[in-house]
């Protein structure tokens, strides 16, 4: 199982050969192919995230992320990032810029996913297979591939706002290359705040590199609006649906109590969007648009309990648009919401002389417009203009700077159901919010049952092909390959 390593066709280099010329590849297929690899698998991984986050339990039986038990993960994004060096290759024999702007993108996006799994990783070796015959690359230290991925993401700005290039094949933003900026740009704000444990502890200038990027808007352009977002679109299309559409285990899962009391203590019209009524709650006449129709599981409770309280229809599944719609919403991969965020706890930390509680409003408001356009809600119980106003002013939602990274956590968490893939994990690993429910009695993190692994083990096949290079990493970060181990970026 990939580590939000996308495993998606890696057939590209077949699918977009020309036919006339068989040893040249069209560099707009390999876009294409690329691009969709940022998206979330689907079926029942789709749901391992939430399951971390205590957003989702899962009911068919025990599953590794619902009591934490990691292992290794694979290597996948190099498949990848094979692709996007072919896509290099091709876009200098074509002259076409801008595909190369668009593949530092992409390298930042996928080596930033490596990174945030294992730690250290090859980066600066890792695709010298073909031209240079390195088949077993050295690892690089974590906070080298952090420096690499902004370096990376500065010349992705740099060739896409000098290029006179034209996208075609663009699946994602329409052949927009102000979009693509823009989602450069943001992305190289959200790497610079998984970044925040390390200020003044590393050479990356964090602090400089973020207020550069939000005071030239000229020059770094980011997210203005949800129509910016970074987001997969659905069509009821063979290949093109819903990654739960009419799946086999839609009965499965059902919405974490400890997320659902998130939802309920700040009377949050979102959990209509996300939920159903419980059974219980339709058999007893509770209509949709109550607070009281909905129910959650304690995902740390032994199986057969969480089994019991579905029995009894206790517990809400998750809502009906996520298995029956092929279209439902777009899959966020980054968003304006959580711009508004990463801007919010920027100006919280003193980053940026910014109003925190503006943006936070902002990122709240983006979220909710987010769920207006795309999600299907219950009669009465529709996202309005007025119910956000209130809503922003509610005393558990009201921005307090005292309280204020927590909250813009919370936030951020509420609005990443079903959406951003890792994120909220990651953001509960950086900031300890929200506060995950661990039950040592289930848990499954052998040897360390009071906590929550913070990476995945480097894949067997490493071990196998690359032995000196990875025991090498494996003995300077953390002595032994263990899921527990603490990375650079968390010291």
């Amino acid at each position: 199982m990939g580590v939000g390593l996308f495993n998606c066709t890696n057939q590209f280099d077949e699918l977009a050969v020309n036919p006339n010329k068989t040893e040249e590849v069209i560099p707009s297929l390999l876009f294409t192919g690329v691009s969709l690899n940022l998206k979330s698998s689907g079926g029942k991984p789709f749901f391992y995230s939430q399951m971390i986050g205590r957003q989702v339990v899962w009911t068919e039986t025990i599953e590794d992320y619902q009591y934490y038990k990691f292992g290794r993960s694979g290597f996948s994004n190099y498949s990848v990032l094979r692709n996007v060096e072919k896509m290099v290759e091709e876009a200098e024999r074509t002259e076409e810029d801008v595909y190369i702007g668009l593949a530092h993108f992409f390298r930042a996006w996928f080596f930033y996913d490596l990174t945030m799994a294992f730690g250290d990783v090859p980066y600066k070796d890792a695709m010298k297979g073909e031209t240079e015959g390195v088949y077993s690359p050295a690892y690089d230290t974590q906070e080298t591939v952090f420096a690499g991925v902004l370096e990376e993401l500065e010349k992705a700005n740099e060739v896409l706002m000098n290029t006179d290039g034209v996208i075609t094949g663009d699946v994602i933003y329409d052949n927009d290359i102000m979009k693509w900026r823009k989602a450069t740009n943001t992305f190289a704000l959200r790497v610079l705040m998984t970044l925040s444990e390390k200020e003044g502890n590393t050479s990356i200038d964090i602090k400089q590199k973020f207020t550069a990027i939000v005071s030239d808007p000229d020059k770094y352009p980011v997210m203005e609006s949800i129509d910016d977002n970074l987001m997969i679109m659905y069509a009821d299309i063979d290949g093109e649906r819903y990654p739960f559409f009419n799946h086999s285990h839609q009965q499965y899962p059902h919405l974490d109590e400890s997320f659902l009391s998130t939802l309920k203590e700040r009377q949050d019209k979102r959990l209509f969007y996300y939920a159903q009524p419980t059974g219980e709650a339709i058999s007893n006449g509770i209509p949709a648009n109550s607070f009281d129709a909905y129910g959650g599981g304690d995902g740390t409770l032994p199986i057969e309990d969480i089994q019991q309280l579905e029995v009894d229809k206790k517990m809400s599944r998750v809502h009906t648009r996520y298995y029956t719609n092929p279209e439902n919403e777009p899959y966020v991969v980054l968003g304006f919401a959580e711009k508004e965020m990463i801007l919010a706890e920027a100006a919280l930390r003193g980053w940026t002389t910014a109003d925190a509680e503006t943006h936070y409003n902002n990122g709240i408001t983006a979220s909710m417009k987010f769920y207006e356009k795309y999600g299907e809600s219950y009669e009465g119980a529709e996202i309005t203009d007025s119910y956000i106003a209130d809503y922003l002013q509610y005393p558990r939602v009201k921005y307090d700077d005292a309280n204020g990274l927590e909250q813009i956590i919370t936030q951020k968490f509420i609005a990443s159901f079903m959406q951003t893939n890792w994120l909220q994990y990651y953001e509960n690993r950086r900031t300890g919010f929200p506060v995950f429910k661990i039950n040592p009695a289930t848990s499954m993190n052998t040897g360390y049952e009071d906590r929550i692994p913070v990476r995945w083990m480097y894949p067997q096949s490493e071990s196998n092909v690359n032995k000196d290079h990875v025991e090498e990493a494996i003995k300077r970060q953390y002595g032994e390959d263990n899921v527990n181990g603490v990375m650079w970026l968390l010291k």
